[in-house]
């Protein structure tokens, strides 16, 4: 096995793969999000129909944990699109309890609009650059991508985007939640 790369005593953010990613990731959701001023959504509702162009149907967990939203922002997310008739919320055919999400025909439409914008803004990233340095720059962001994941799915529970660390109290049962109140009212005499 090779020397590691990094160290703790030489660790610097700027030589940080980790570090350069999430800043590189936040700038452009902020460069993205003001190009989109003139479109009818925002870049965030943008991806999220693009992430539903490449599936019929996708439950909100999934699409929460591919987007990394929690399901509070993926849901109100999910709402204005709604209201916008751009998706619809369906009973899944597998399991009629629960509810899919799929992008309806206007929703593509606009999502293939929201296509130029990014384009253009990725152009603008990439012009300084040769084909070649674009090349290889996307073959080794997605073999640090394909890691990650590797990474990701070998470890053991998986959290949810948002969800707490700790581990949750199981709650009390009727009986057991009857008793505390009884215990409590004879406290309070």
């Amino acid at each position: 096995m090779p020397d590691p790369y990094y160290a703790v005593d030489s660790l610097e953010p700027d030589r940080s793969v980790g570090f350069l990613i999430k800043r590189c990731g936040v700038l452009m959701n902020q460069i993205a999000e003001r190009n989109f001023a003139t479109q009818p959504i925002s870049f965030t509702q943008w991806t999220v129909l693009m992430s539903l162009t490449q599936r019929a149907h996708a439950s909100p967990t999934e699409l929460s944990t591919h987007m990394g939203h929690d399901m509070g922002a993926l849901t109100r997310l999910v709402d204005e699109l709604q209201r916008a008739g751009l998706v619809r919320r369906e009973r899944s055919e597998h399991d009629r309890r629960a509810v899919e999400i799929a992008i309806t025909a206007e929703g593509r439409r606009v999502a293939n609009t929201g296509k130029r914008v990014v384009v253009d803004l990725l152009n603008q990233l990439v012009e300084p650059y040769s084909r070649e340095e674009v090349d290889t720059l996307i073959t080794l962001l997605q073999k640090i991508l394909a890691r990650m994941q590797n990474l990701e799915s070998s470890q053991s529970p998986a959290v949810a985007p948002g969800a707490s660390r700790l581990r949750a109290t199981p709650a009390p049962t009727r009986a057991q939640a009857r008793s505390r109140r009884t215990a409590k009212r004879k406290s309070m005499d």
